[in-house]
């Protein structure tokens, strides 16, 4: 017995038409009589864009001509991902290794294939939709003033970032940004060891001023140049001070050897680093040989107080001497002094009678005399 029925296919619509388990076409907009028994129809609302279905691969693979007519297909390999675009506007993402088959209806479907090996960069005009729809696809890189981004993927460098945003696809590859200041920085080696010549154990305190002028050398050349250059520094201090006595160390002030600190600025510069002033800071003493040396300090101190002192008193008795050779080869001069001497009487008494300034200067001289 045969069967005669009737299929109504909207305008945003679309059916399958599978007889007895096989593919017989699509049906678009409109009516169909549909004859026989076994027949199956599936339908679909093509404004949910996606052929969601088994029968999705079957189409593409065994009715190639069919999935043209009826779908734009958009399709990745293992290193692409897909853009895809509604009316112009970015609607989705597809990832690596995906398919899938959009109806051809009012909504006009296009897309951008990306091979993420050979441009891993999203595009910076897409970087905030493509956050939107797919956070997970992408990593995200900020360098900062004065800093440079060295660009890896799959542990090979690829390129220097300037400063700015970046974001690169993350499927597929293994983007990572390593950033590197090159801006003048400073290390310090605190309470470093040293023993000098005379068998003096001392502390130092190290400083040096550093910058990164190459980075991809540096990052390149050495497993972590920041920690060599620290390294380096220990070294060229204890062959500095440890040539030295102690009593050198402290009297010269002694610094960095010049000789040292050129093999040092010449070891690093060789690893993209170069290497400005180096100084030592401190030098701490053990706690007894601070108390010895505060005792010798203060000896001399005093021995240079006491050399002062003699040396005033000698200049003192030299010029009441020189004093008194010419008051003995001048009368008039002595004269003079006992006036002086008398001035000076007459300031410490309120009234004083005298027979005459005769009289008293030779009682004066007749109590000197006795």
């Amino acid at each position: 017995m045969s069967i005669l029925r009737k299929v109504l296919v909207g305008d945003q619509e679309r059916v399958l038409l599978i007889r007895k388990g096989r593919f017989a076409g699509i049906l678009e907009p409109g009516e169909y009589w549909i004859f026989g028994t076994g027949v199956e129809t599936v339908k679909f609302n093509v404004n949910e864009l996606v052929l969601e279905n088994t029968w999705a691969n079957y189409l593409v693979k065994e009715q190639p001509e069919v999935a043209a007519r009826a779908f734009t297909m958009v399709e990745t390999h293992d290193s692409e991902v897909a853009l895809v675009f509604q009316d112009g506007k970015l609607a989705r993402i597809l990832g690596p290794g995906k398919r899938a088959l959009y109806w051809k209806a009012s909504i006009e479907i296009t897309s951008q294939v990306i091979d993420v090996t050979a441009a891993p960069e999203v595009p910076k005009a897409l970087v905030a939709a493509v956050q939107r729809l797919a956070q997970s696809l992408i990593v995200y890189a900020t360098v900062e003033e004065g800093k440079t981004g060295l660009l890896a993927i799959d542990g090979r460098f690829v390129r220097t970032l300037a400063p700015g945003v970046y974001a690169f696809w993350n499927v597929g590859i293994a983007p990572r940004v390593e950033v590197v200041d090159l801006r003048l920085q400073t290390v310090e080696i605190p309470g470093q060891e040293i023993l000098t010549r005379d068998k003096v154990s001392i502390r130092v305190n190290v400083w040096a001023e550093f910058q990164v002028i190459d980075a991809v050398q540096a990052k390149q050349s050495v497993k972590d140049y920041a920690e060599h250059l620290y390294r380096t520094l220990q070294l060229a201090v204890r062959q500095t001070l440890g040539r030295r006595t102690l009593e050198e160390i402290l009297a010269e002030k002694v610094d960095i050897d010049e000789k040292v600190a050129a093999g040092v600025r010449e070891e690093m510069a060789a690893f993209g680093v170069r290497v400005g002033e180096i100084a030592l800071k401190d030098v701490i003493l053990p706690g007894d040989m601070r108390e010895i040396l505060n005792q010798v300090v203060t000896a001399e101190k005093q021995a240079q107080a006491n050399l002062i002192r003699r040396r005033e008193e000698t200049a003192a008795t030299r010029s009441l001497l020189n004093t008194a050779k010419l008051m003995e080869d001048n009368p008039l001069l002595v004269r003079l002094k006992e006036l002086e001497t008398l001035e000076k009487v007459a300031e410490k008494v309120e009234k004083i009678t005298v027979g005459g300034i005769d009289t008293l200067l030779r009682d004066l001289v007749t109590m000197r005399e006795k």
